[in-house]
């Protein structure tokens, strides 16, 4: 664990704006940056950064959190990870907290073996790197140049050759001391059938490195070379412990910064597609990983972007691939756009024969898929009304994958004039399938209910901005009269945090999602009100009066309930009276 000044330290050090700016456009909005919500699906700027308070809230769909949590969202890593990587990245020394001998052995040998699969595979990456610019290396780069890579592109993407023979990778891993279980673990070597002895599984093959979110190898794809072609054209890297084709995306960590200045993806169906994309200028270019596309590789895009083009070849297979995503882009909120190549090209084979002018040109007249989807399924009927109601009936899953209400209604409409039939046909049997009920209209997040007293968010409110006053507040007794639970609670943090010097806003907004006291705070924590301390102090004894008033109002009022109890004691009800005058003269010397 790290312990609690080491990660004050990196929320104080890193550049919230710096690390959230390289997945979402941020303009400057007075102390605040403003940006579309990398979270839900957001049209208009409603995620906001507070710089000064180490912290983000969008005010869209309840997000909010500090430098560390936007990190575990957005790159798919734990606490941990995320506090280690911003450490090493800003300059922090971590060292290691107290544990029993039993916790420490487990942790140092859970962390030495993930480490050693990551040596294991950079070892490999930088083998085939090597043998790539080398002489044996002349057929890969024949085969770079003929598909018009360069080298500073294929260098970007360290891209490899894996030499013919069938222990070239083993024997380097024999001198650097990697042993075969570890290349097993890894994917890199298979057994040989005879069960006597391991073969290496790339080879005479261009191979192109996957990285993970942080840019570390973890699997490989090699494309057969010209002249082989009885063997497979690609083969890819079995899945192990880090590596799961379907959550991950090629291209990815080389198109982030692309990706998050665009908002907008290109999605394509090959590696050879992406790098040469890349080389092109198309930074935002990547593919999924020879697979369907997965909902889990839609929601790595929707972290970074609002819009995907959909890239894929220009042939049946390709156009087939592209009806199958759009379901998985809807859902994730994404719009989804079709670029359609001419029949028999790919990105790559476009780019090398039209030049990047003619790829710029499909990208600005890309089409909604949807419409595309719908207007080919209209094309495709022999006119029967049998047919018709089969085709139109299809589209039912694309329908309801849409989630605005309105723009359901839009393609149902649209579907009605493509295949020339009344719309109240289409409306009425093309739903959402749920018993031939519409759905219900999709509900935006509401506003949660103000937590506690108006007096007692004011000071809080009013020590989140001038923290320096939060010791008069504990010795004036303004802390103690805080009634409501969650907000004396998050009071005292405030206080503990200025003991030891930290705002840390953010570790005070747990779920703000769903709990009101961290939805307010994180609306309020965006604001400045108070900035000069004297008149802090002022506000500070008049937010104090207030609340002792009320103390007395409530102790009056609990007074007025024991005396509607006590009627018929006279004695009881005197001494409540007398009471209750006693607190209505105290009330009236606030006054």
């Amino acid at each position: 664990m790290i312990p609690d000044d080491k990660i004050i330290e990196i929320r104080e050090r890193a550049d919230i704006v710096e690390i959230i700016g390289e997945y979402v456009s941020l303009k400057r909005a007075g102390g605040n940056f403003k940006g579309v919500c990398p979270f839900h699906a957001d049209s208009d700027p409603s995620f906001n950064v507070n710089p000064a308070r180490h912290f983000f809230h969008c005010f869209g769909c309840g997000a909010s959190g500090d430098v560390f949590s936007f990190v575990q969202r957005v790159d798919g890593v734990d606490f941990q990870d995320a506090a280690r990587r911003l450490a090493a990245r800003y300059g922090v020394e971590i060292p290691e907290r107290r544990t029993t001998p039993e916790e420490r052995r487990e942790h140092d040998r859970e962390k030495d073996e993930k480490n050693r699969r990551f040596f294991v595979l950079e070892t490999a990456t930088a083998f085939y790197e090597r043998e790539l610019w080398s002489p044996r290396g002349q057929a890969g780069r024949d085969l770079l140049r003929a598909r018009g890579v360069d080298e500073n592109t294929a260098r970007a993407f360290r891209l490899g050759f894996a030499p013919d023979g069938w222990q070239n990778l083993i024997d380097h891993f024999r001198r650097e001391r990697i042993s075969i279980d570890e290349a097993l673990s890894c994917g890199l070597v298979k057994p040989r059938s005879g069960g006597s002895g391991h073969y290496d599984l790339f080879r005479n093959r261009l191979v192109f490195p996957i990285v993970d979110a942080a840019g570390r190898p973890i699997a490989f794809s090699g494309r057969v070379m010209p002249g082989n072609e009885s063997d497979a054209k690609y083969i890819n890297s079995p899945e192990t412990r880090e590596y799961v084709k379907g959550q991950v995306l090629f291209g990815l960590h080389p198109a982030r910064v692309a990706l998050s200045k665009s908002r907008t993806a290109i999605l394509v169906e090959g590696n050879f597609d992406v790098v040469s994309m890349h080389g092109a200028g198309f930074d935002n270019a990547l593919a999924p990983m020879g697979t369907a596309f997965t909902d889990e590789q839609a929601l790595l895009l929707r972290r970074r972007v609002d819009r995907v083009i959909v890239m894929f070849d220009g042939d049946r297979a390709g156009m087939t691939a592209a009806t199958r995503a759009f379901p998985v882009l809807a859902r994730a909120g994404l719009a989804a756009y079709m670029a359609p190549l001419p029949p028999g090209e790919d990105p790559d084979s476009l780019i090398r024969r039209s030049g990047k002018k003619r790829v710029e040109e499909i990208i600005e007249r890309a089409k909604g898929l949807l419409d595309e989807i719908i207007r080919m399924a209209a094309d495709a009927t022999d006119g029967s009304g049998q047919d018709k109601a089969r085709r139109i009936g299809s589209l039912q899953p694309f329908i309801s994958a849409v989630k605005d209400g309105m723009e359901r209604d839009l393609y149902r409409q649209k579907v009605a004039a493509a295949f020339g039939v009344e719309p109240s046909m289409v409306f009425r049997y093309l739903r959402d399938g749920r018993s031939g009920e519409e759905p219900a209209p999709s509900k935006r997040p509401t506003g949660l209910p103000l937590p506690g007293y108006v007096d007692e968010r004011e000071l809080i409110g009013l020590l989140v901005d001038l923290p320096g006053l939060c010791e008069r507040a504990v010795e004036t007794g303004a802390v103690a009269l805080i009634r409501t639970p969650e907000l004396r609670t998050m009071a005292d943090q405030i206080v503990e945090n200025n003991r030891h010097h930290s705002s840390a806003t953010a570790g005070l907004l747990g779920d703000a999602q769903t709990n009101p006291v961290a939805a307010w705070l994180a609306k309020r924590g965006l604001e400045r009100l108070f900035t000069d301390e004297e008149l802090g102090k002022a506000a500070l004894d008049e937010i104090r009066l207030q609340m002792e008033k009320r103390e007395v109002e409530v102790r009056i009022a609990d007074i007025d309930k024991q005396i509607q109890k006590a009627q018929g004691d006279d004695l009881k009800v005197l001494t409540l009276e007398r009471q209750k005058t006693e607190l209505r003269r105290e009330l009236m010397a606030q006054a």
